[in-house]
């Protein structure tokens, strides 16, 4: 069961909502959408992250990995004004939502809390559910070779990103950073997984 639980400035929750995606020049994401509380019903808020959270968002829900994944690469290279806007909800008939796992949320202190009324929460991180076993499709617990594939080919995929921000011109630092492989480790074994793929056709 998906559940919420709040503190003074806290807030953890299992799925959230994505209509639409607002980008700018920064390094945050403005998300608009929902949150599931714990009565099951959906809370209309604005949703503020890193790309890093959002690529590890896109890691634990592959079925919605690609779609959301081009459609922000695709906007990063036709964006004409800043800030831009994808209508995830108009491109894919509905909006996007990652279930599942555990949100942590943190809403703004002082003044600003007043200000937004409860309804803007930033994203601090994302994990997959401890209680929750694999899906039987992706990763069949007692089978590690498939475990191992699936690994493979998330690393792979962040690489992948990683050329697309590249294809839009950004510098190699800052596309690196939002694919989530500034660390120098992590990057090369994204680049042998995606030579792996790519060699497979």
């Amino acid at each position: 069961m998906n559940k919420l639980h709040t503190t003074a400035a806290n807030m953890q929750v299992q799925a959230i909502s994505i209509g639409q995606i607002i980008l700018d020049d920064s390094n945050y994401l403005t998300l608009w959408g929902k949150v599931l509380q714990a009565d099951g019903a959906w809370k209309t808020c604005d949703l503020v992250t890193t790309y890093e959270v959002m690529n590890t968002m896109l890691r634990f829900s592959l079925d919605k990995h690609e779609a959301v994944q081009m459609s922000i690469v695709h906007k990063l290279e036709t964006m004409c004004r800043v800030p831009d806007i994808i209508d995830l909800e108009a491109e894919l008939g509905n909006p996007v939502v990652f279930d599942n796992l555990v949100f942590q949320l943190q809403s703004p202190a002082g003044d600003l809390d007043a200000y937004t009324e409860d309804l803007c929460y930033f994203i601090e991180s994302v994990a997959a559910c401890p209680a929750m076993p694999a899906k039987e499709e992706t990763c069949a617990l007692n089978d590690k070779a498939a475990a191992i594939d699936y690994g493979v080919k998330l690393l792979a995929d962040t690489y992948n990103l990683y050329l697309g921000y590249v294809e839009v011109e950004l510098e190699e630092g800052v596309a690196r950073l939002k694919a989530g492989l500034e660390d120098d480790n992590r990057f090369s074994m994204a680049y042998y997984a995606w030579q792996f793929y790519t060699s497979k056709g």
